[in-house]
């Protein structure tokens, strides 16, 4: 079955190479528009929610989110998410 980011349900686990870096909060979108411009991930090991933009997921599939960076030190100095930096976007899931 085909995955797509606006169907993404909270909890979604989300995977940097092999490695599991979080799970998917929510996920937002610009204006009144569906397509998901970013996802907000509690990013396991800073123990926050953080914010990665939809153009750096690789695939959605059954087993969850894969970025395009393959360690998790890709990701570990990603901004926190705070919703008061994007004031136009609403959340979608």
């Amino acid at each position: 079955m085909a995955r797509t980011l606006d169907s993404l349900e909270s909890g979604t686990p989300v995977y940097a190479g092999e490695t599991r870096i979080g799970s998917v909060r929510a996920a937002y979108t610009e204006g009144s528009s569906r397509a998901v411009e970013l996802l907000v991930i509690h990013h396991d090991a800073r123990d926050e929610e953080v914010a990665i933009a939809a153009s750096d997921v690789e695939s959605v599939d059954d087993a969850g989110v894969h970025l395009m960076g393959m360690s998790a030190d890709d990701y570990r100095n990603v901004p926190r998410f705070d919703a008061a930096r994007f004031p136009t976007m609403k959340q979608l899931t």
